[in-house]
């Protein structure tokens, strides 16, 4: 195998376990507070996540960031979403 690729694997590894380690950790948090299981953390992620997505064009475009700019703006909306409802 070649070293580059499995460098990459290793950090997509890393990054896939630390995503899994904030939802479990937000998970554990709210039902160790509540005692309430509360299952609506996977849906904020991935509503963020898509917002990033669909988003990416425009704020590249628009502010210059790129992938930072994008995260940043994935982050607020989702944010600002999870008081609306």
């Amino acid at each position: 195998m070649d070293p580059a690729t499995f460098l990459i694997q290793c950090l997509n590894a890393l990054q896939y376990g630390l995503l899994l380690f904030l939802v479990a950790s937000g998970l554990t948090l709210i039902f160790g507070i509540m005692g309430v299981i509360n299952l609506a953390h996977g849906s904020f992620y991935m509503i963020g996540a898509y917002m990033a997505y669909a988003l990416a064009p425009l704020v590249a475009a628009t502010f210059g960031g790129g992938f930072f700019a994008t995260l940043l703006v994935g982050l607020v909306l989702a944010v600002l979403l999870g008081y609306v409802l």
